[in-house]
């Protein structure tokens, strides 16, 4: 969740979580971030929250918003602009973003038991080309097994696996042509 760290003559005030889709900063009690000085109006600016944005906006206070040195109506903030309103400055840490899922199969049985593939490319096959192939594909954070190649056909927790790609859950045993191999992702 998007934050501001709030300081006053370079000593940090108060940290605020941006969790509302609509805050008001100003000298009223009403506000949901409340800034005590007298060049702060009443009710002084605004930051929109949304999932991938905040855009502050001046509120048409008396003495201005300023956003890294500028004076501001409307700004879209970024991670690390620094926001002034009289003697107060406010750091806005936007929401960071989320790890991105890694996976990899490890092999359970067979000549290469113990390896670790890692599924770094968004596709990856696996298995022995004229025998049996399987393809795993990387899409939206989530991992996917279809059936490429191959007489008897994979099979992930048993059930065959078709052309249709298949979802696949951490822990998924996948069974190719005898060998077994176990989905991993975090």
């Amino acid at each position: 969740m998007a934050k501001l760290i709030v300081s006053c003559e370079s000593q940090v005030v108060k940290e605020v979580e941006l969790d509302k889709e609509r805050m008001t900063l100003g000298r009223k009690a009403h506000n949901d971030i409340v800034v005590e000085h007298k060049a702060v109006s009443g009710q002084h600016a605004s930051i929109l929250v949304s999932i991938d944005d905040a855009i502050l906006e001046d509120l048409g206070s008396t003495n201005g918003t300023f956003v890294n040195g500028q004076k501001i109506y409307r700004h879209k903030l970024a991670h690390g602009d620094k926001i002034v309103i009289a003697t107060y400055e406010m750091e806005f840490l936007a929401t960071p973003p989320k790890p991105a899922r890694s996976g990899w199969i490890e092999v359970g049985s067979g000549a290469h038991v113990g390896t670790k593939l890692p599924l770094t490319k968004p596709l990856t096959t696996v298995g022995k080309p004229g025998t049996a192939v399987v393809a795993i594909s990387f899409a939206a954070g989530t991992y996917f097994a279809s059936n490429i190649e191959g007489e008897t056909g994979a099979q992930v927790n048993g059930s065959g696996l078709g052309d249709v790609p298949q979802r696949l859950e951490h822990g998924d045993v996948i069974n190719l042509a005898g060998t077994r191999m176990t989905f991993h992702a975090r």
